[in-house]
């Protein structure tokens, strides 16, 4: 069933970003009602998908990359329904919703190559905690960089006095540092005891410490966003240097992911 779904979820992710460009182009409520429209059924399918694989597997889907980016694209486009409903930062959808359909379609794609994982291995509770939280700090983390680049395109064109166009239907640069950081702050919460957790789980299938990308790049990661708000916090850095060290911590989660198949 998910092999039907995630097709149905991508569709209408497709849908959905062409209505919200529509709508910040033309500044059309009827792209907007549209557009809102079809991230709910992307993400009622996408739901349905995850749903239908858990079923099959008798277990969360999260014991491979294909599994976690299933659930992390889900969860992306979750925080963005809030964003775009409950705090109406519509501009969101042009970051947003793309990233959480990239990773829907690299996820169905991978999904018939992974192996079956051990089902009482992948629902160990320490396990299925870290990947969990892990998962949630990167999709959470996911929402600072999309306000991070909101933030640098509107800064980018204010300082070089041209029309704003498409940056207009934006929100304020205050609104966007400030969600951005709560956002930060949550993620790397999350992160800590993802890195903490995963240190755990190490310990208890072999040694507790093990030198790779799956390792390595959490921890640059979290050193960037601990430097980020230490910067804030201490030294008042806010605006584009925030942004740009936001941006990059989250490249380097992104490069985590990629280290779960090496």
């Amino acid at each position: 069933m998910d092999v039907v779904l995630l097709p149905v979820a991508l569709i209408a992710y497709v849908l959905a970003i062409w209505m919200a460009n529509m709508m910040a182009a033309y500044r059309s409520d009827a792209a907007r009602r549209w557009a809102g429209i079809s991230f709910v059924v992307a993400w009622t399918a996408h739901l349905g998908a995850i749903a239908a694989r858990a079923a099959s597997a008798g277990r969360l889907p999260l014991a491979n990359v294909a599994e976690y980016l299933l659930v992390f694209g889900w969860c992306v486009l979750s925080l963005h329904l809030f964003v775009w409903f409950r705090l109406k930062v519509h501009g969101a959808g042009l970051v947003l919703p793309p990233l959480a359909a990239l990773s829907a379609f690299a996820a169905w794609a991978l999904l018939p190559m992974v192996a079956a994982a051990d089902p009482e291995k992948a629902a160990a509770g320490l396990l299925l905690f870290h990947t969990i939280v892990a998962t949630l700090g990167m999709a959470i983390l996911c929402l600072a960089f999309t306000m991070s680049v909101l933030y640098l395109l509107q800064d980018r064109a204010l300082k070089s006095h041209k029309t704003l166009g498409l940056l207009e239907r934006f929100p304020a640069l205050e609104k966007c540092d400030q969600i951005g950081l709560h956002a930060l702050v949550i993620g790397f919460l999350l992160l800590t005891v993802a890195i903490g957790t995963g240190i755990g789980v190490n310990a208890e299938l072999g040694p507790a410490w093990s030198v790779g990308p799956k390792e390595i790049f959490p921890l640059l990661a979290w050193l960037v966003f601990a430097v980020t708000l230490s910067a804030r916090t201490l030294l008042g850095y806010r605006g584009t240097r925030s942004a740009y060290l936001t941006i990059a911590g989250f490249a380097l989660g992104v490069l985590t992911v990629l280290g779960m198949t090496l």
